[in-house]
């Protein structure tokens, strides 16, 4: 690794994103997140650069890196050695995986720090893994894996509502709810391009569509939360938690998400601040909020140090939770690369802005560790040799 005395901090996207910001452009979804980053590089004072699995030299291990030159304003390409810290925004499927996975070995191998310790989680591994800690147990609704037709039959017979869900995948792809309907029928949902909402009377016809739909995909069956509902829409929740420049733990933003009515996702919900929506859609007292946040900030706090517990140190993880028609909350899924567009609709550009700001100065701060135990290291070891030394030189005079 440069013995420079700032970082350079690696940002691993897909290869889309390069081609749009080399040609200049600006009117895509991620660029404002792209921006803010660029900027808070400047603001940290740190070297930082875009890169994706095309831009990497396996021969030479250098990457052709994207950097946003301030004095022209515009986006250009140079080589870049390995970083010091990997911030992995790469959704790394499809044909790109292996060589993803290969990138990332290599960056392992070269000891390059992560900003979090997991890229993605398994929907199945997370409820396994927490089910062991008492303390977040109680979070989780009931989940089994989908192995044979009859899993799902036997948990219909106990729930009249459930969901299957992909073990890997976010934004609302792979998720399937069924409703067990009076009259016997079932009613399916998912969201595809479009909502969809579909009856079907026989049993063996729902099975062959789950099928059709998940392909060779692993999913999950889970309980259905009695989620709290706003006319005929449901709400749930998306917190923004992450470690700052001293790798303290800080919750950003709290954003309630309002579902389009019937949907069985809050997918392209609105969204406002979690205060706000209790005191001005429920008409919650200061003191019913406070008592929420409270349990709220709690629970979160929890379940961040739970997932820290079993898979190691993170800068940030979004949390999705849900509060019960009896107010109890629970645990939906954690995602280790939030796009943060839930908080981008609720708050201000500042809350915004620090989204962004504090993954890169958590990136220093981890350099900066690494540098101290490493510098403790040589000089442990350079006290050691001293010591060999002037213990044989002891015994030399002795005899």
């Amino acid at each position: 690794m440069s013995s420079l005395k700032q970082p350079i901090i690696g940002v691993f996207v897909d290869h889309q994103v390069i081609i749009v910001l080399n040609k200049q452009k600006d009117k895509f979804k991620s660029y404002h997140r792209i921006a803010e980053l660029a900027k808070s590089s400047r603001e940290a004072g740190v070297t930082l650069y875009f890169f994706s699995f095309k831009n990497f030299d396996f021969r030479q291990k250098l990457i052709f890196g994207t950097y946003f030159d301030k004095g022209s304003k515009k986006w250009k390409q140079t080589y870049y050695p390995l970083p010091h810290v990997l911030y992995n925004r790469c959704a790394g499927g499809g044909a790109s995986k292996l060589i993803v996975e290969h990138i990332l070995d290599i960056l392992d191998e070269h000891q390059v720090i992560k900003v979090n310790s997991k890229s993605y989680f398994d929907k199945w591994e997370v409820y396994q893994d927490l089910s062991q800690i008492p303390e977040v147990s109680k979070y989780l609704p009931y989940s089994v894996m989908y192995k044979k037709d009859s899993d799902l039959k036997k948990f219909l017979k106990r729930n009249n509502e459930v969901y299957l869900k992909g073990v890997r995948g976010g934004r609302g792809k792979w998720i399937f709810r069924i409703r067990k309907l009076p009259n016997g029928d079932f009613e399916y949902g998912y969201h595809g391009n479009n909502m969809v909402i579909v009856e079907v009377k026989r049993w063996d016809d729902l099975v062959q569509i789950i099928h059709k739909f998940y392909g060779k995909r692993k999913f999950i069956i889970q309980k259905a939360i009695n989620l709290m509902t706003l006319q005929d829409s449901k709400i749930d929740f998306r917190a923004e938690l992450q470690r700052d420049g001293k790798g303290e733990l800080e919750i950003i933003g709290v954003c309630a998400r309002i579902g389009k009515g019937k949907s069985p996702i809050t997918i392209h919900s609105s969204a406002y601040p979690i205060e706000y929506f209790f005191k001005e859609f429920l008409h919650y007292s200061e003191e019913e909020v406070n008592e929420l946040m409270g349990r709220i900030n709690e629970f979160l706090v929890t379940i961040y140090h739970a997932l820290e517990k079993v898979y190691g140190l993170f800068g940030e993880i979004g949390i999705d939770f849900g509060i019960d028609q009896d107010g109890e909350i629970w645990f939906i899924e954690p995602n280790s690369k939030s796009a943060k567009v839930s908080l981008m609709k609720a708050y201000d550009q500042e809350t915004f802005h620090k989204a962004f700001l504090n993954p890169v100065l958590f990136s220093k701060y981890l350099y900066k560790k690494r540098k101290e135990e490493i510098s403790k290291k040589n000089s442990s070891k350079s006290i050691d040799r001293h010591r060999d030394h002037d213990g044989e030189g002891g015994n030399n005079g002795e005899a």
